[in-house]
Formats: structure tokens, sequence, C-alpha cells
């Protein structure tokens, strides 16, 4: 396992990505907060690394306006927007290949249009148990059987993945969360992404 997170972040690296390791979460959480300068706004995207991260109430001690639709009162929509027009944009992932490429899926699409097309820093902080040995297939392989599942119980979600812990995309309807698949193969000119991976188990 530890050659392939070596590998995987190697790869990462010269894709353009800036790559950090640590032990665990609270290493994490310290590094997160050493990156983002005092009183920057924050965007967050939806995510249970985040949310175990406890960084909330930390930023915004520190005067940080932070945008997350799962805790801020403002009409969801606008928070998207806010999140977006950040300085610094926080989430996680759903997967990384081996070749260093980071998968996500969301069904709102808010998250992967932060780091996509949101602030110019983003930082993302991923467990390592999501890299994958393998590539695009084995990715998607992992979200389906693992993030999705655990993702849609968590939301009360009539899908069949929340019902039986198995995709089946053709009976999915109208709460399927699987609506949007990106590939970030290198960060999108203008932005930097810095990717902090933990050997501590995070998120799903």
């Amino acid at each position: 396992m530890e050659q392939l997170i070596q590998k995987a972040a190697d790869a990462m690296v010269k894709r353009g990505f800036i790559v950090h390791r640590v032990p665990g979460a609270q290493e994490a959480r310290e590094l997160v907060l050493s990156l983002i300068p005092q009183g920057a706004s924050v965007g967050l995207g939806g995510s249970m690394t985040i949310r175990e991260l406890n960084l909330v109430e930390a930023l915004e001690e520190r005067g940080s306006q932070v945008w997350w639709h799962w805790t801020s009162p403002e009409e969801r929509l606008t928070v998207y927007e806010n999140a977006r027009k950040a300085d610094v944009y926080l989430a996680s992932s759903n997967a990384v290949t081996r070749d260093g490429r980071i998968v996500n899926i969301d069904g709102q699409a808010n998250r992967v249009a932060g780091m996509i097309q949101g602030p110019s820093r983003v930082i993302l902080v991923i467990g390592e148990q999501k890299v994958v040995d393998g590539g695009l297939n084995p990715a998607i392989a992992r979200l389906r059987a693992q993030a999705c599942p655990a993702n849609a119980k968590r939301l009360k979600l009539h899908t069949p993945c929340a019902l039986t812990g198995v995709c089946n995309q053709a009976e999915c309807g109208d709460d399927c969360m699987c609506r949007v698949t990106a590939v970030l193969e290198r960060p999108p000119r203008g932005r930097e992404i810095t990717v902090i991976f933990t050997e501590e188990a995070l998120g799903y």
C-alpha cells in the first residue's frame, strides 16, 4: 500500500499538484490552517472528511467568512455562489488513481465546480484509503461501491445503493447522486491545487 500511495503522490506532483502527506486528522487540520491566511474567505464542498477535521469553527475564530451549505443559514444557491467566489476552496475527493488523477462524482456539482471554476487556491484533504491501484474504471468502481452508498444512506435518499448497498443506475431515479463525474488530470490553468493525503482513513 505504501508503494501505491507514494507512486500516486509522485504522479500528482508531475501533473502539477502540490502534495503533502501527513499521519492523521490532527496534522491535516493544522496544515490546512497554516495554508489559509487569517481572514481569508473559505468555500467548502460537501465533505465528511472536512466535517471530521472540525475546521469551520477554527476558521471563523481566525476571522474567515466560511461558506458551507451544511452549516450556512443562507439560501443554498447563494452559499454555492459565494463559495465559488471565496479566496480558498476546501474539499475532499472520492478517489485518486495510481497515475495521479483525482476523481469525483457529484449530484449538485457545486463541489466540482468549486474545484474547477472557483477560487484560485484549492485545498483537498484526502484519506489514503481512497487511492486505487488502477485507472479511472477502478476509481469509479470505488465510488459506486463505497462512497456513494454511504453518502446516500447518510442523506436518507431512496436510491438502490442506499437501500441495498449496491449501485444500480438503471433504477436510480430522481434521488440519484451520480449526476456529474469530473476527473482532474491537472490543475486548471491559473489555479493552485494542494492535496493533503492522510494515512488515517477519513471520509468515505
